[in-house]
């Protein structure tokens, strides 16, 4: 009998979760800012970097190595810029460094009680500054879009 009443207290627990009990897979979050790379000389082509290093500036995480035309980079949302070191290997065993700081404010949209929060991004003015002027291998730097409000689309494109 003591088993009959555990079962029946166990399947009353069960039917008792509430749908905000659960945060489902799939569930978008803070979205990352998509960088794209292209060619300075022809603006229209996509041009990949080949082993780029990001570093965030400031912060105690670790780098990641990056090799392709896009990139996906979280923002920081205790404060309002984020500084990242991208150092990227060239053809002839040099490494050119860049650093760049993104600006931007941030908005919290409340998704469920399991959730929580997700942050949204408006990019502030200036939206981006390049901290090494002249020296890298960035060439340029144009904003696509003003809000980071998803990964489905590019937000600022570097010219190398």
């Amino acid at each position: 009998m003591n088993l009959r009443k555990l079962i029946l207290l166990y399947f009353l627990g069960l039917l008792s979760c509430e749908k905000d009990d659960i945060c489902l897979e799939g569930t978008p979050g803070t979205p990352r800012m998509i960088v794209l790379f292209k060619d300075y000389n022809d603006p229209s082509e996509l041009k990949a970097v080949n082993e780029l290093t990001i570093k965030g500036l400031n912060q105690e995480s670790n780098y990641q190595i990056f090799s392709g035309d896009s990139l996906a980079v979280p923002l920081r949302n205790n404060f309002d810029i984020t500084q990242y070191k991208l150092v990227l290997d060239t053809d002839t065993e040099k490494q050119t460094a860049d650093s760049l700081q993104i600006n931007h404010k941030q908005f919290d949209i409340y998704i469920n009680r399991a959730c929580g929060y997700k942050s949204n991004y408006i990019f502030g003015k200036p939206p981006y500054y390049l901290l090494t002027q002249g020296n890298g291998w960035i060439k340029s730097i144009a904003m696509i879009k003003d809000t980071i409000t998803d990964e489905k689309s590019s937000h600022l494109v570097i010219y190398h």
